[in-house]
């Protein structure tokens, strides 16, 4: 049966080699990054949601009128 050593890194040569801890910092990272895009990027598009939302409300079957529209803007703002 034939055995190999394997060479174990010490030292500097554990960080250049990737021990995983920079791996782990680098996803944190990106975690971190793509939850506030979830977050501001769900702030950024609901209200559009909501204006059309209460605006289709507002206007009833008559369809989208102008009185509508300026009375949801007047709330939302």
């Amino acid at each position: 049966m034939m055995t190999e050593a394997i060479a174990t890194p010490s030292g500097s040569e554990a960080s250049l080699a990737g021990n995983g801890e920079t791996h782990h910092k680098a996803g944190v990272w990106a975690l971190t990054l793509g939850s506030l895009g979830v977050v501001y990027g769900d702030i950024g598009t609901s209200p559009l949601y909501a204006l059309r939302v209460a605006v289709s409300a507002a206007s009833g079957t008559n369809g989208v009128t102008e009185p509508a529209v300026l009375g949801v803007l007047s709330l939302i703002l």
